[in-house]
């Protein structure tokens, strides 16, 4: 059976960082045969001081005013799409999400998809607040990060999985599996996996390393040991040192006060982003 991503979905703008990680998530959705699903807000240009003071007729012309400006970013955000879609033969549809309505449309709105995309730091196009942590709570999606500094390499042909055996590092091994499977090469990564024995089989990694080469993926195991360094310091570095171009890792695998008290690989690197990171929970 053929495992792919269905459903890409991603958030943009016509800001050139917006169109960048458009066109990510379409060579993505490309690659995966995917249907891609464009979401952006409607901006919010600010309320002038001027603007504060409109009386009569003035008020219908800064209403007009602003539904102009919509309406133009809403044209442009659509013909990029189409560009794009073009561009890698794939099928996809825009929807807007007012600005500011975080808690009901992006719940809704990202939950039917397999996957969604998102840049680094200050994503457009997101809505206001913004929290990768927030959506993966919300909707149980996994979210593909892609740092702006990364441009427009490819992402995902060389894949580094953090693998501790939790849960969640199960979980996060399953969603991306699509991706494991059309990648050149992926690193299993098991750091100090004396410290958490308990979680681990015999020989840590050499089950799941087992399931996912049955589902055709060209997958290496690979067992180091921090020397004191944190985790996610010690995960990035490997990751860099074999020239992988996307990190899998499931999030809060520990107690979240466990998370709070040590620092927590999760939080490190979804604050910093060092490389594309696959997250899911």
């Amino acid at each position: 059976m053929m495992h792919t991503l269905k459903d890409i979905a991603v958030f943009f703008d016509e800001s050139e960082a917006g169109r960048r990680i458009l066109d990510t998530a379409a060579r993505l959705a490309g690659s995966q045969n995917s249907h891609l699903i464009a979401i952006t807000t409607t901006r919010y240009t600010g309320a002038l001081v001027a603007d504060g003071f409109a009386r009569g007729e003035a008020i219908a012309e800064v209403i007009q005013q602003r539904q102009a400006l919509m309406h133009t970013h809403l044209i442009r955000a659509g013909q990029y799409l189409a560009t794009v879609a073009n561009r890698y033969g794939i099928t996809a549809e825009l929807r807007v999400i007012p600005y500011g309505d975080l808690d009901v449309e992006t719940g809704l709105r990202s939950l039917y998809c397999d996957l969604l995309v998102v840049s680094h730091p200050d994503a457009p196009g997101v809505p206001f607040p913004w929290s990768s942590a927030s959506v993966l709570q919300r909707t149980g999606n996994p979210i593909l990060i892609v740092p702006r500094s990364w441009g427009t390499r490819p992402v995902a042909r060389r894949i580094t999985v953090g693998w501790n055996a939790s849960r969640q590092a199960r979980r996060a091994v399953a969603d991306a599996l699509p991706l494991l499977i059309a990648a050149e090469s992926v690193n299993l990564l098991s750091i100090d996996p004396e410290h958490e024995a308990e979680e681990h089989e015999p020989e840590p990694g050499a089950d799941m390393a087992l399931y996912l080469a049955r589902h055709g993926v060209r997958v290496d195991v690979q067992r180091i040991r921090s020397d004191g360094k944190p985790t996610a310091e010690v995960l990035v570095s490997h990751a860099a040192e074999v020239n992988s171009d996307l990190i899998v890792f499931g999030a809060y695998s520990r107690l979240r006060i466990s998370e709070a008290i040590l620092g927590g690989v999760s939080r490190t690197l979804l604050a910093e982003v060092p490389l594309p990171l696959f997250v899911s929970r």
